[in-house]
């Protein structure tokens, strides 16, 4: 298989809401980039395969229900002033579902929309968002 090089930092900024890219899947293992304005946060969830993240630009908080990184359950935050670029990557496939604490698929992760007001992104963006949501 040939090696593809990518450049996640001249890859455009995502949508508001839609802050996941795949780069690569496949059937054990898959990457992404993540990419959320100042002020965005992701649902508490987890997954049922081992991860790792490198915060590429800006600023990512993760966030735990019992204050220690020991938890499966995480939250990302974007606590900083710019546009945070984060690269992940997941031992399964693209598109296998989160889940919450008690185990059910997290369906929805519309916190952006619902908060337009303390994202901190480019006014065309919310826009564009104002009118998904």
């Amino acid at each position: 298989m040939p090696a593809e090089f990518i450049n996640i930092l001249n890859l455009p900024e995502l949508d508001i809401g839609h802050s996941k890219k795949v780069l690569f899947t496949s059937d054990h293992f898959h990457t992404w980039v993540h990419g959320d304005y100042p002020g965005t946060k992701g649902p508490m969830h987890k997954h049922t395969a081992d991860q790792q993240f490198y915060c590429v630009k800006g600023e990512c908080t993760f966030h735990f229900p019992d204050g220690s990184s020991a938890s499966q359950l995480y939250q990302l935050d974007n606590t900083g002033d710019e546009y945070m670029i984060l690269l992940g990557a997941r031992a399964e496939p693209a598109g296998n579902p989160r889940f919450t604490g008690d185990d059910q698929v997290v369906t929805v992760s519309d916190y952006a929309l619902r908060n337009l007001d303390k994202i901190k992104a480019p006014k065309e963006k919310k826009a564009m968002a104002g009118r998904k949501s």
